[in-house]
């Protein structure tokens, strides 16, 4: 099971209090925005602090976390700009300050986010993990209007980030922006995690339109369930019955043949991101 513990509460279960409750193996998804928050007054400058996020970003993949989760969507835009030095440099030192009045130093604003997932994806690339964005609907602190996977353009197209993966989450109303992506760029893996518990029959359609378009090796199995263990349970039971229903009307089309679908029913719920976040047990 892939966590991301940049959502855990004080009474939240460690990876390793799950594991046992569980039996099911624990491996740690970074959340990019909560570690960096956490190393603002161990920096000077921007430099410093992208050079500590970066050290413990090896030293969390070194201890066994297998990707790095952004939830830029939530603090700024996801319509990815170069970001200007000048403008960087007063966002961190505003950000910083507050962090030395003890306050908490949320990032917000394009500057800081959008400097932070450039560093990130390098890193990923280097350290041969996965990049995931949020992408789409979620709470109501985000703009979903800024939300869509397309501004991601620059993390596809640049030389510089060749060879990162890169896993647009629950993509709701954008996933078939994200199958698109996913079609046209050889790196780039969607899911629909929040969108099919969340959105009833829209659920359901929004799997047929994936599939549409997304290769069926493209496509990944995520519940983004917490807290309660019937949300596992419910989120799993019903992506199951979304994606037999979607690869059940290929069938009938005669799109794919009855051993295909069945093929492609294991790449999505398991397959898939046993190979793309490299995982060996």
């Amino acid at each position: 099971m892939l966590v991301d513990t940049g959502f855990a509460a004080p009474g939240t279960f460690t990876l390793a209090e799950q594991e046992q409750a569980t039996g099911i193996t624990q491996r740690e998804i970074i959340r990019l925005e909560t570690l960096a928050e956490g190393l603002i007054k161990e920096a000077d400058d921007p430099r410093e602090w992208f050079s500590a996020v970066r050290n413990a970003l090896n030293a969390a993949i070194r201890g066994g976390a297998v990707g790095v989760k952004t939830i830029c969507a939530y603090r700024a835009t996801l319509k990815l700009q170069p970001v200007d030095t000048d403008a960087l440099g007063v966002a961190f030192s505003a950000i910083r300050l507050r962090a030395e009045r003890r306050e908490h130093p949320r990032l917000s604003g394009s500057a800081l986010c959008h400097a932070l997932l450039f560093e990130a994806a390098q890193a990923c690339r280097e350290l041969d993990v996965p990049l995931q964005v949020h992408c789409g609907f979620g709470d109501p602190d985000e703009d979903l209007a800024e939300t869509s996977p397309l501004g991601l353009r620059p993390l596809f197209i640049d030389p510089a980030y060749r060879g990162l993966r890169v896993a647009l989450l629950h993509c709701y109303p954008y996933h078939r922006e994200a199958a698109y992506l996913c079609s046209v760029f050889p790196d780039v893996y969607m899911d629909l995690s929040l969108t099919i518990p969340f959105a009833g029959l829209e659920g359901g359609r929004a799997m047929r339109e994936a599939l549409g378009l997304c290769p069926t090796s493209k496509l990944l199995y995520a519940s983004d369930a917490s807290r309660y263990p019937e949300v596992f349970f419910v989120a799993a039971a019903a992506h199951r019955e979304a994606l037999a229903d979607a690869l059940g009307e290929l069938v009938e089309h005669r799109i794919l043949d009855i051993g295909t679908a069945a093929n492609a029913g294991r790449q999505v719920l398991a397959e898939n991101a046993r190979r793309v976040y490299n995982l060996k047990d």
